[in-house]
């Protein structure tokens, strides 16, 4: 490699993580705190109760699909919970719902929360948070959460309050 490509792959990598430490300077101490334990690995992903995600204020069980979702994309069904500046998604354990490990969550604080219809699909709510879904993935159309409510009040009021908090001032 030569050296004014070695000296500008640096520069990408050094201005992605300025950039990912611009839009994680939103978040308080306390967010950073969980957005680091989510952005583990798989083998290591927190359970409903570590995270403490009792008394949360919204839940519902809604359907949602990877990142740039194909007309192919598989819709799965996951439980979700809107506690603080998270939406958690989990698949639950019918046994114990405190065992139930954590799949994911999405930032909402600073957001971009729109309804859309995709594929014929009705009632699709789309996250664009402000910060990367992964550690060391870009922040991208990767990061983007699409979530399916059932009807179109459902999606309105998730909506709704998913803007009060992507809205919420320090």
């Amino acid at each position: 490699m030569e050296k004014a490509e070695e000296y500008s792959s640096q520069l990408d990598i050094i201005s992605f993580c300025d950039a990912i430490d611009d839009s994680r300077a939103v978040m308080t101490d306390k967010d950073k705190h969980i957005y680091n334990i989510l952005k583990r690995s798989t083998a290591s992903k927190p359970t409903f109760s570590s995270l403490g995600l009792h008394g949360a204020e919204k839940t519902a069980t809604l359907q949602k699909t990877g990142p740039c979702p194909k007309w192919y994309s598989t819709w799965k069904t996951r439980e979700f919970v809107l506690k603080g500046n998270f939406l958690y998604y989990y698949k639950p354990n019918t046994k114990n719902i405190d065992n139930s490990i954590v799949l994911g969550a999405a930032y909402i604080r600073g957001a971009a929360i729109d309804v859309t219809e995709m594929q014929g699909i009705k009632h699709v709510i789309v996250i664009t948070p402000p910060v990367p879904r992964r550690a060391g993935w870009k922040d991208d159309e990767t990061s983007v959460f699409y979530i399916k409510c059932n009807n179109e009040s459902e999606s309105t009021n998730w909506c709704r309050v998913l803007k009060e908090i992507a809205n919420k001032r320090r």
